[in-house]
């Protein structure tokens, strides 16, 4: 989990800010305006500046390199209100932008949200105070809570000391080993891309030509054929840069390739260190990890740091206790099999749903054994990154089904709604069912107060009034008072059923005519083939998955309409249909009795 923030100055207004997050629809594939609006940021200014304040608001980043729902998110909003100390309505923003990463395999979905930071009543700003740790520490905490990879940040041993007795047994072997570093910063990465550059594709591509490099000549070859060349630094004349097409510098080479400077320089000068040979043969893997002040485990996508995530040599659930089981986990960690891409948006029915177990090395096992662990750890991996995907893809395609029918529904908010919707609103079975509900009760606590006051011959004539009244109350309420059946004898079972089942009839004949009438309008006609149309589209999609009409019917409905009616299968799914309709037949007239005597009238149950 991935947790940064900074301020959003007062005197930098709202425009800039609320463009970056809602307006930069070409850096995202998708900008979902989660809560707020521009209005809001304007108002914490406003506060702000009337405090004379600094700062107006806060700007928090969330991202992962597993895969999150928006329930997740905002569960790890929550967590950031309790560790910081603001409420629900200081999000004066939430948006979350989906985009694919650089490396694939991170969530295309990352949320920002903007946190006021001058109470508007007292004043009071919003103590940041020491945000790197406590970010990192609700970013373990949060990683815990949810069952993900434990990400090795900047401030590892404050957040160990901050954690409660029960964690820190978990969170000791991120204390351990060296502190991950950036490729570039923050600042950095954000100043290079408004120059023009590319940082990420170019570091991903510089890494690809150095892996394929024998000697540095063919190294300085390579980069040369792509438009880049290098250069000295101007402050370090030992640090070599790396200058993309444009001349824009786009960072320190050995930054970009993910090595050290010593193991760089015995490179340039034809002496390659063992573990560089490892590195450029594929054995050891991603070597750069999270920078400065920041918890990031992988690439989080243009216009944030570009980092990768540093892997320990020994395999990651397990805390092996020899130095001969690390340094086994180190030589093969390279051939572990890594994640495969689905080549569909579906996994099958093969999938686990449930979360599977890790297997962890003990002091004393053989090469072989320690070897047979990790295999099946990375097994066990994959299963669980199977199993994301196969959620994550389910939730995406329920979201654009979704989209389908709220652009469908769009159109045609011209029309005077639907009266009584609901088939059941227009059911006198139904109907009746909710006059009893409500009248039976008031009913029996007025027979039960006149029989109580008969028996013991005490005319409480307040509380006998009071029961009557609100009995009444409901009828006239339900219209039993313009009606020859309200002035019947109620208390009397036989006639309160007669009453109940003529106003259900009577109630149910006239909500069929009011839907009737607005049926029988052209507009609405063509409103509800329509819909017919678009509801068959959608359980189609939805009993068959299938990816490319969907796309299809988002962009174009109508195209999508005749491509589904073009299909050989669907002939079947349309007699289904009609079998399910049919099951619900429309309520149809029915012959209400005159209320001057008692009938036998049908029996509604």
């Amino acid at each position: 989990m991935i947790l940064k923030s900074n301020p959003i100055k007062t005197a930098s207004g709202s425009g800039a800010i609320y463009h970056h997050l809602v307006g930069k629809t070409g850096d995202n594939e998708h900008i979902h305006v989660w809560k707020g609006r521009r209005q809001d940021i304007d108002d914490c200014i406003a506060d702000a500046t009337a405090f004379g304040r600094v700062n107006a608001v806060q700007h928090f980043q969330l991202s992962s390199r597993e895969k999150l729902t928006t329930e997740q998110f905002g569960d790890c909003i929550v967590m950031l209100a309790q560790e910081f100390g603001f409420r629900a309505s200081d999000v004066a923003l939430a948006v979350i932008h989906t985009k694919t990463r650089h490396d694939g395999e991170a969530d295309n979905r990352h949320c920002h949200i903007l946190v006021r930071t001058t109470n508007a009543e007292t004043g009071k700003v919003l103590d940041v105070s020491h945000r790197y740790e406590r970010q990192e520490k609700v970013a373990r905490l949060f990683e815990l809570k949810h069952g993900l990879e434990l990400t090795k940040g900047r401030h590892n041993l404050a957040v160990y000391h901050a954690m409660p007795e029960e964690y820190r047994e978990r969170l000791q072997v991120l204390c351990e080993g060296a502190l991950p570093n950036s490729v570039l910063s923050d600042r950095q990465s954000r100043r290079s891309q408004r120059q023009g550059a590319r940082p990420f594709d170019i570091k991903y591509v510089l890494r690809d030509l150095y892996a394929g490099s024998t000697d540095w000549q063919a190294f300085q070859s390579a980069i040369s054929s792509q438009g880049w060349s290098l250069m000295a630094g101007n402050k370090k004349t030992n640090v070599v840069l790396l200058k993309d097409e444009h001349g824009v510098i786009v960072g320190s080479l050995s930054r970009l390739l993910g090595v050290r400077k010593a193991e760089f320089s015995a490179f340039a000068f034809g002496q390659e260190t063992p573990e560089q040979s490892a590195i450029r043969q594929g054995h050891k893997e991603d070597i750069a990890s999270p920078g400065p002040r920041d918890t990031s485990q992988g690439p989080t996508g243009k216009g944030e740091t570009p980092v990768d995530p540093r892997h320990d040599s020994a395999d990651d659930s397990a805390d092996t206790s020899t130095d001969s089981a690390s340094s086994c986990a180190s030589s093969v960690s390279g051939a572990l099999p890594t994640r495969p891409v689905p080549t569909t948006h579906w996994l099958g029915t093969d999938v686990p749903l449930s979360r599977s177990t890790r297997a962890q090395t003990a002091e004393g096992m053989s090469h072989a054994e320690i070897l047979a662990v990790i295999d099946f750890n990375a097994r066990e991996a994959e299963k669980d990154g199977q199993l994301r995907d196969l959620l994550h893809e389910q939730k995406r395609f329920a979201e654009m089904l979704s989209e389908i029918t709220t652009s469908f529904a769009s159109r045609w908010t011209h029309l005077p709604p639907e009266p009584f919707a609901d088939p059941k609103s227009r059911t006198a079975y139904c109907i009746r069912q909710q006059h009893e509900r409500r009248l039976e009760s008031a009913r029996q606590r007025w027979k039960e107060t006149r029989d109580r006051s008969r028996a013991w011959k005490l005319w409480n004539a307040s509380e006998v009034r009071q029961a009557s009244e609100a009995f009444e109350g409901i009828l006239r309420a339900y219209g039993y008072d313009r009606h020859d059946v309200g002035k019947l004898d109620l208390l009397d079972d036989g006639n309160f059923a007669y009453a109940t089942r003529w106003m259900a009839e009577w109630f149910a004949q006239g909500r069929e005519q009011k839907h009737r009438t607005w049926q029988e309008q052209p507009e609405v006609q063509r409103y509800l083939k329509a819909k017919a149309d678009t509801d068959r589209l959608v359980t189609y999609l939805e009993r068959t998955r299938d990816v490319d009409l969907l796309m299809l019917a988002r962009d174009d409905p109508q195209e999508a309409l005749k491509r589904l009616a073009s299909l050989p299968d669907i002939a079947p799914l349309e007699r289904e249909a009609l079998e399910a309709a049919s099951c619900h037949p429309a309520v149809g007239k029915r012959s209400i009795p005159r209320p001057g005597k008692r009938v036998n009238s049908p029996d509604l149950g």
